[in-house]
């Protein structure tokens, strides 16, 4: 009987652990593309964090071995955008990280309401991610993501209720984003290398 019960809180105890180790994957799996490095992986949760020169080091150390790699061109111009707020900068580097076969990534809060002035109390945040072939919304957690592509976009643009606010239309449901910027400029560069990326 002591046997028994010993192998219950083994197994008790090992599940316990499971779902902590599945818990803290989740956690520092922050919106992660199927086609993204390890390496990415860790900038992302430094950009989260708002770690932008801890971020922006490692790239630079990745740059330097390899000019043209997609991923640390993109993720620089997202890291450097969130520092200086440089929205006009910030649009070069991203269309440069795009004609290398990057894209631009954008940390953004996901309204579940209907959008209105007042306070969002049902939300999510997560990664918005522009690339040649997708858009992808990676919520850190829920399960509001989405990964469609260009053709499936009915409407993409900005809210008439607030230039901080914009919405992407597709399978008739708009879902609605905020920029961590809080900004104007952050929709408004958002929908611009939409427009782009869909062009080329």
């Amino acid at each position: 009987m002591f046997h028994t019960i010993n192998g219950c809180r083994l197994v008790v105890t090992t599940l316990v652990l499971m779902v902590v180790s599945l818990a803290t994957i989740g956690v520092s799996a922050i919106g992660q593309t199927s086609g993204q490095s390890s390496t990415g992986q860790a900038v992302l949760e430094l950009i989260y964090r708002q770690k932008y020169n801890d971020a922006i080091i490692r790239l630079e150390e990745i740059l330097e071995r390899d000019p043209q790699n997609s991923e640390a061109l993109t993720y620089t111009a997202t890291a450097n955008m969130y520092q200086t707020r440089d929205f006009f900068k910030a649009k070069n580097e991203f269309e440069k990280a795009y004609k290398a076969g990057g894209g631009a990534t954008f940390f953004v809060t996901h309204s579940h309401e209907m959008f209105s002035t007042g306070d969002v109390v049902d939300y999510c945040r997560g990664w918005l991610h522009l690339r040649r072939d997708s858009i992808e919304f990676l919520p850190i957690e829920g399960t509001h993501g989405f990964k469609i592509q260009y053709d499936q976009v009915q409407e993409f643009k900005g809210n008439r209720i607030s230039n901080k606010v914009f919405h992407i239309k597709f399978d008739n449901q708009s879902r609605n984003f905020r920029g961590r910027s809080n900004t104007e400029l952050e929709p408004l560069l958002i929908i611009a290398l939409y427009k782009n990326f869909k062009q080329n």
